[in-house]
């Protein structure tokens, strides 16, 4: 930024956190208010270690090579609310209560409040099947931010904002208050209440909106029907529902009543995955608590989800006998993992171990965790792959019957032929899937087509010998060794079974 960012000259006074009315605007002002400072280009840390419990830098090295850096606020024992959304600030008017340390720029005012404290950072974003509902925003999905720990830091007042060349400013600035109350669920409601906002109902939807969302929050927190009832009501105030006065006892009603919707019913008004529903109610601590005690129970029973080769997985069960707890491994393909009863079977047949039952959909949610979850193992065999086993027999295949280098064998005697000057290799699919056959591995002519073209990498040539048609499938740049190579003018004499019967279809 060069220049650009240069702050005021230092003032060398004592400062009090609680006198300084201004707010704090320079590297001086933060040092001598205790705080941990880095310098950055635009938003981006450029000191190493700034993470570190020992880092810091000096004042004097401020002077001489930061000065025209942006101030980075390290967050030691503060919590920068970062809104992004203008909605948020909405919501935060009503719940947040007092703040005296509040700042800005013109393009998005009053978007970060500090307080003493720490709290687990989280970036509030929706899933990416909800992106339509903020395709405008000028942050696209985030809505807003928990910053704080050593791990974060912000770009506070006295700096220039890297992307609208504006300068950071204190709107309130009183010190850093501690917040009355529990801050981390108050941030964490108006994340959701801007949410659902934002993903507010269509008219004509919207009863059986605010109805689902009250069957959320009671099915999935411990709040009251007074917090559900204001919560629901001021989101209808927000998202400008003429009929909201209708929703402020939603809680109430909703609790008294066999008409409970969930969040199976906010994911079909909303077009969405019932996951990502899950996900913005995870916010909040909310879950699907009988997927939740579910899953709790199956983790004790199934481990980790180890895959060893290409469609095979092998995976620890947990079990217990004369009161003794035991694990013993287990070996299975994809097919079984997707099959509930699959699964039992081969559980109870290899390890006697006897998984508790779980509906059909929730043993496919955890599985599909467990298995996006997986890991390969480091005794990987690439013997256990297929694609390699397939290979193998393409290779002892060139390796009977021989290349010819001259096509005539192709053509006639269905032998591979193998073209030197242009490096490419024939080969007549029957007489192939003959020699599959002699090894007994018997395959669906369209399974073995499609493994031609998959791991050989084959294409089908329809060409022409002595003007007669000659099809056969075209390997580019085989790796084949000379001993393969049947070179014309030489003479190959092979005995045995297999071969024996492919000379008797050449007289």
């Amino acid at each position: 930024m060069g220049g650009e960012a240069r702050v005021d000259p230092p003032i060398k006074i004592m400062i009090d956190d609680k006198k300084l009315k201004s707010g704090p605007t320079t590297y001086e002002h933060w040092y001598d208010l205790g705080y941990t400072l880095i310098p950055c280009d635009g938003s981006r840390a450029i000191s190493k270690g700034w993470q570190s419990p020992d880092f810091t830098l000096t004042k004097e090295e401020w002077k001489s090579k930061y000065l025209d850096r942006s101030l980075g606020l390290r967050l030691d024992s503060l919590v920068d609310f970062d809104i992004d959304n203008p909605k948020v600030k909405e919501f935060a008017k009503l719940w947040l209560g007092k703040c005296d340390a509040v700042f800005g720029r013109d393009h998005n005012p009053s978007s970060h409040y500090i307080w003493k404290n720490v709290l687990s950072p989280q970036k509030f974003e929706l899933p990416s099947d909800l992106t339509k509902y903020v395709e405008y925003a000028v942050h696209g999905n985030c809505l807003c931010e928990i910053r704080s720990s050593k791990s974060k830091y912000t770009i506070v007042p006295g700096s220039l904002h890297s992307k609208d060349q504006e300068y950071v400013r204190w709107e309130k600035y009183e010190g850093f208050n501690e917040y009355v109350g529990d801050l981390n669920k108050v941030l964490r409601k108006i994340a959701l209440a801007t949410a659902l906002s934002l993903l507010y109902a269509v008219k004509g939807q919207r009863d059986e909106y605010c109805t689902a969302i009250a069957g959320v929050l009671i099915n999935h927190t411990d709040w009251g029907d007074a917090e559900i009832n204001e919560f629901i009501y001021q989101i209808a105030i927000i998202s400008n529902d003429d009929e909201a006065d209708n929703r402020k006892n939603k809680g109430t009603s909703t609790r008294n009543s066999k008409r409970q919707f969930g969040m199976p019913k906010l994911a079909e008004i909303l077009e969405c995955k019932k996951q990502s529903v899950v996900h913005i109610f995870g916010w909040i601590g909310a879950e699907d608590k009988a997927l939740a005690e579910v899953k709790e129970i199956a983790d004790e029973s199934i481990g980790q989800i180890i895959q060893y080769g290409q469609n095979r997985y092998k995976l620890k069960v947990t079990g217990k006998l004369e009161n003794k707890m035991f694990e013993k491994t287990i070996i299975v393909d994809g097919q079984t993992l997707m099959n509930q009863k699959a699964f039992y079977d081969a559980v109870i047949s290899q390890a006697q171990v006897w998984i508790p039952k779980m509906t059909p959909k929730q043993f496919e949610e955890i599985m599909k965790m467990k298995f996006e979850t997986r890991v390969q193992s480091k005794d990987w065999e690439d013997d256990a792959d297929n694609n390699l086993v397939f290979k193998k027999y393409f290779t002892s295949y060139i390796s009977r019957v021989k290349a010819y280098t001259n096509k005539k064998e192709l053509a006639i005697y269905k032998s591979p032929y193998f073209n030197q000057q242009k490096n490419y290799l024939e080969f007549n699919l029957d007489h192939f899937e003959d020699y599959l056959h002699s090894q007994k591995v018997n395959l669906e002519r369209v399974d073995l087509v499609l493994k031609i073209q998959d791991i050989l990498q084959a294409k089908k040539n329809r060409g022409k010998y002595l003007g007669k048609s000659c099809p056969a499938w075209k390997i580019n740049n085989p790796e084949l060794p000379i001993e393969d190579l049947v070179i014309e003018g030489e003479y190959i004499e092979e005995t045995g079974g297999l071969i024996d019967d492919f000379e008797k279809d050449r007289t």
